[in-house]
């Protein structure tokens, strides 16, 4: 009877609780996803529906979001979702079916990041669940430096970033062989994450040609939906900052005289880096980390705080790591 009381025990620590947390934040995300979009940029409506209208209308998309192509186009089907929902019936907080869209599409996501997490980790993926959507509601807090963005490419990458974390840690390498050129097509900073296979614990020569094959897959993919959606071939990425002119990288150092860019992810970025490698994976995923910040640095405004969601999993881990012992080794150690 006490065996049974202390697997039912377990259940609810390692099952229950985590899910409990999830349906919380997803109430609170959803609201606050549907309730921002009437304050999001004009951009925000344009990226969600740029294929409702079919290709035609796609190809004159703006350069740099046409090869995100997998994310704008399940995010057509979830607007084609939404209007079919509010056809049917009434959704609280909810007002038009463009702010049904963003709010299905940021929560569908983070339910998917969450699944994965209390998968691997069980009761320790509270951990997780709490962090990341802190990193998400910093993300998309208003009022910060300009009009809240909210784009189709900006949770995908979150959950792919997060799959490789787990992936890596558990040395599934050929899982992360076969991802990598999927998630290109969502949003090709995922091609960062190549550069990984230069740590697995592999012989060199296998490394090496895991890294030249995923490679090449993935520029593939990028190449293909390039010349589908009639892009440039593979250099797609602006390097200006709008009609100003301004380089990215320019206006980047300038903003680092504010505080706020210091705290981005809700802070955890700042500490991934001051924390001590408590283990190998952690100095392997900072080493990754560098080209991606150099190339948001590069390509992106550093302001709109949703470009480095793909850094949440990367710091949360490291600090799980350091507060709390490397969390597969510990199941390892209950098992």
């Amino acid at each position: 009877m006490e065996m049974k009381k202390s697997g039912a025990a377990a259940v609810v620590v390692d099952y229950f609780v985590p899910i409990l947390i999830t349906i919380g934040a997803i109430i609170i995300l959803f609201n606050r996803m549907a309730t921002i979009s009437p304050s999001a940029n004009s951009d925000t409506y344009k990226t969600f529906y740029s294929l409702t209208n079919g290709m035609k209308n796609y190809y004159d998309f703006k350069t740099a979001w046409k090869p995100r192509l997998f994310a704008n186009s399940l995010a057509a089907f979830t607007a084609r979702v939404s209007d079919w929902l509010l056809a049917k019936t009434s959704i609280p907080v909810v007002k038009n079916p463009a702010e049904l869209t963003i709010a299905l599409w940021t929560v569908g996501w983070f339910i998917l990041i969450c699944f994965l997490l209390i998968w691997f980790f069980k009761r320790r993926a509270l951990f997780y669940i709490l962090g990341a959507f802190a990193g998400i509601s910093f993300g998309y807090l208003s009022r910060l430096h300009m009009a809240v963005r909210v784009y189709p490419w900006d949770m995908p990458p979150l959950f792919f970033f997060t799959l490789f974390v787990l992936l890596f840690a558990k040395k599934k390498y050929w899982w992360i062989f076969a991802l990598l050129p999927i998630s290109v097509g969502f949003k090709e900073t995922t091609l960062i994450l190549c550069v990984s296979f230069l740590f697995m614990e592999l012989p060199w020569r296998q490394r090496l040609g895991m890294l030249a094959g995923t490679l090449a897959l993935s520029v593939g993919v990028k190449v293909l939906i390039d010349y589908f959606v009639h892009a440039p071939m593979f250099f797609t990425m602006e390097t200006k900052l709008g009609d100003s002119g301004t380089f990215y990288l320019l206006e980047n150092f300038n903003n680092l005289k504010d505080i706020t860019p210091f705290f981005i992810n809700a802070g955890t970025l700042a500490a991934f880096f001051i924390l001590p490698n408590a283990n190998k994976n952690i100095f392997f995923l900072k080493l990754i980390a560098i080209p991606f910040i150099l190339g948001t640095f590069l390509f992106g405004n550093m302001i709109e705080y949703r470009i480095w969601f793909e850094m949440i999993p990367f710091a949360l881990y490291a600090l799980d790591v350091n507060i709390y012992g490397d969390p597969l080794q510990a199941q390892m150690d209950t098992a």
